[in-house]
């Protein structure tokens, strides 16, 4: 990632002109650090926070990369396909032959959170492809082809996400489908609800066939109920369930007491031993980065300034992306919809995690958003570009 945030570097100091596509990914990249770095110019400096957020910044040298080089729209399915296969065979591999309860990719590389959430990200990129025939499979059997191709890829995803153990994910699947089944412009009404019927299908299979899944269920349930009923004591925190509850419910009261500033993030390790020291929240929360939910630690920690800046990522992102659906150019329309599936789907997770929450997280969140904005960013020039009489159309370089 680094050496692609340099070759970024490179290719923006050489860039003649800045566009308003290229303001406005900017700003969507940016937003979130100015917010860290304005609450610790109130409440106090602690440039170690920033390591996380800043990432963003090098997804926008990434974004003018590609911007330049270009991307074709199979590379991006191929590799996306590749991703789910590999994560569905270390999920298989940890998962059902090593038999651990979570997955943490091969060496505890990962953590299973992000593991099992962009294993479901990479699989919908493939399905998102489903009707966008790649150059050279015009015929009927390389479309059938393409189309299974499309299919498998978001069932290795799916499976992969499955046995990692990660529940936040799967309240996502829901809103993926339909982004994938209704925005992909490609599809025929009658091939929309084939597309429906198909991958529901093999989500309620999962769901109705998962001993793991049901048991999983169940306990959340269970600690939910014991939570709502003792909010104060400590046992209701003793679960991971309860654990967050708990956080959720910590933060709250701390939002309420500082609501323009939160404690500040640079006061969060402190308070964060206080209150285990306190008994007020469980020993395990002194290991956890965040609260476990992007808008309360927001509010928690930088006010209601940095949750309004969480919410106008997510609006400045899906404006940037929802823009060029409708661009007339299929490979603009499928990088546009990627684009959209790795907002959404980031948005839904961060409501049981945190944006930033592990190292291996922010940079799958980094790259699955700079990679088809910046493909965006080349098709746009490519249309917009003047075009000399007798010359050939630029293609991308990969």
């Amino acid at each position: 990632m680094g050496v692609l945030a340099l070759a970024g570097l490179a290719a923006l100091a050489t860039e003649r002109r800045f566009r308003f596509i290229d303001w406005h990914f900017l700003a969507f990249c940016m937003i979130l650090p100015a917010a860290y770095m304005w609450n610790m110019m109130i409440t106090g400096w602690e440039t170690d926070i920033l390591d996380r957020p800043i990432h963003l910044f090098a997804g926008f040298l990434i974004y003018c990369l590609i911007g330049r080089i270009g991307l074709h729209r199979n590379t991006l399915f191929y590799a996306a396909l590749l991703g789910a296969f590999t994560a569905l065979g270390i999920a298989v591999y940890e998962g059902v032959y090593l038999g651990n309860a979570r997955v943490f990719g091969l060496g505890n590389r990962w953590n299973a959170v992000p593991f099992g959430n962009f294993s479901l990200i990479v699989g919908f990129f493939c399905v998102a492809a489903a009707g966008l025939v790649p150059r050279g499979l015009e015929a009927p059997a390389p479309r059938r082809l393409h189309l299974l191709l499309s299919f498998a890829g978001v069932v290795a995803g799916l499976t992969a996400s499955l046995l990692s153990g990660t529940r936040g994910g799967w309240v996502a699947i829901p809103l993926l489908v339909l982004l994938c089944v209704f925005l992909n412009d490609q599809l025929s009404r009658r091939s929309r609800g084939l597309a429906l019927i198909v991958i529901l299908g093999v989500v309620t299979v999962f769901f109705s066939t998962s001993d793991r899944m049901h048991s999983r269920v169940s306990e959340a349930q269970a600690q939910i109920t014991q939570f709502i009923a003792a909010p104060d004591d400590p046992k209701s925190h003793a679960a991971p369930v309860g654990v967050r509850l708990g956080m959720w419910y910590w933060g709250i009261k701390k939002f309420m007491e500082h609501p323009l500033t939160g404690m500040g993030l640079s006061a969060y390790e402190e308070e964060r031993k206080a209150a285990v020291d306190s008994g007020e929240l469980p020993p395990d929360f002194i290991g956890y980065a965040n609260l476990h939910n992007e808008i309360i630690t927001s509010l928690a920690l930088g006010g209601l300034p940095s949750a309004l800046a969480v919410i106008a990522f997510w609006i400045i992102g899906w404006r940037f992306f929802h823009a060029h659906l409708k661009a007339g150019n299929q490979e603009e329309h499928y990088f546009a919809l990627c684009g959209l599936l790795v907002l959404v789907g980031t948005a839904v997770f961060a409501m049981t995690e945190g944006l930033f929450g592990t190292s291996p997280g922010t940079k799958a969140l980094v790259l699955c958003l700079a990679v088809p904005a910046g493909a965006i960013r080349y098709c746009e020039r490519m249309r917009t570009a003047p075009v000399c009489s007798g010359s050939a159309e630029q293609q991308p370089a990969t």
